[in-house]
């Protein structure tokens, strides 16, 4: 799977890449005010993987791979507009094996051509079709929500972190819009070290910079930040189911629809508030 959707993402997202690449470096020739280029890419590729992967909920639970994929195919493109910053050819015959190593799926670009040699050849074999929750790890991985392969988790750290994803998948499908601030620290970290390590690859970044940032803390602000907003997120999806027994209101005379729209509703009043201060916040 990595190695296809490498090969996938430069084939049909480098070409943007490359356009993306170039009007930035355009406008810092003029120099018209406005961000650093490489940070304004990163940014934007961390909005667009949260955004891409974050909004799910209740019974769209079932689509976690099409969002995991969205999230991956935007964090590859902020991979890709990094390397055509730093003068790599998006759309070169390196481009995939460069975005594996970043990932860290192949430690070096000889194996990461290898396997990709491999994968075409293989593409027309038959094959026996994954689970849900295999496809699910697999892109959890790549993403970097699960870190297998970091020496400074423990693993106690790395079973919370299984534990944790799953409690997150139970109770997401039961509370709708609980999954978007879980996810929305997770995506917005996990593509803050994966930005780090295409700096470094692509020399993009100073000395300073030697080693990726990663807390060492299970505690992290972000972390308390989430749980908080989890707790508020079920206490607000338990509250509008009672109002709707209490009331005894109904749509087409039945509850249970009357339920889901009460849910619906919040999740978009949730979702809808969180845009809205992200885009003030952005103008600031």
């Amino acid at each position: 799977m990595p190695e296809r959707l490498a090969a996938f993402v430069v084939d049909y997202l480098g070409p943007q890449a490359a356009e993306t690449a170039a009007a930035l470096r355009g406008t810092e020739r003029a120099g018209a005010d406005g961000p650093d280029p490489t940070e304004k890419i990163i940014d934007r590729g961390v909005r667009r993987t949260v955004v891409e992967g974050s909004f799910l909920g209740g019974p769209f639970m079932l689509l976690l791979p099409v969002a995991f994929i969205a999230a991956l195919l935007a964090q590859l493109r902020m991979v890709l507009e990094l390397a055509a910053l730093a003068g790599h050819d998006p759309c070169g015959d390196d481009a995939a094996a460069e975005i594996l190593v970043v990932q860290g799926v192949h430690p070096t670009v000889e194996q990461a051509r290898e396997a990709l040699r491999k994968a075409a050849r293989t593409r027309t074999e038959g094959r026996e079709k994954a689970s849900w929750l295999s496809v699910v790890r697999r892109q959890a991985y790549l993403i970097g929500l699960l870190t297998p392969e970091d020496p400074s988790r423990g693993g106690l750290r790395k079973w919370l972190g299984w534990i944790g994803l799953g409690a997150l998948v139970v109770v997401g499908t039961v509370i709708p819009f609980v999954w978007v601030p879980a996810c929305g620290d997770m995506y917005r970290r996990a593509t803050g070290e994966l930005a780090d390590r295409a700096l470094l690859r692509y020399g993009l970044a100073g000395p300073a910079a030697a080693q990726v940032r990663r807390s060492s803390s299970i505690l992290r602000p972000g972390v308390l930040l989430v749980a908080l907003r989890t707790v508020l997120a079920c206490l607000a999806t338990v509250g509008g189911v009672l109002l709707v027994l209490l009331t005894g209101a109904r749509v087409a005379e039945s509850t249970w629809l009357t339920m889901f729209l009460v849910l619906l509703g919040a999740s978009a009043v949730a979702v809808g508030w969180r845009f809205l201060r992200a885009r003030r916040d952005r103008r600031r």
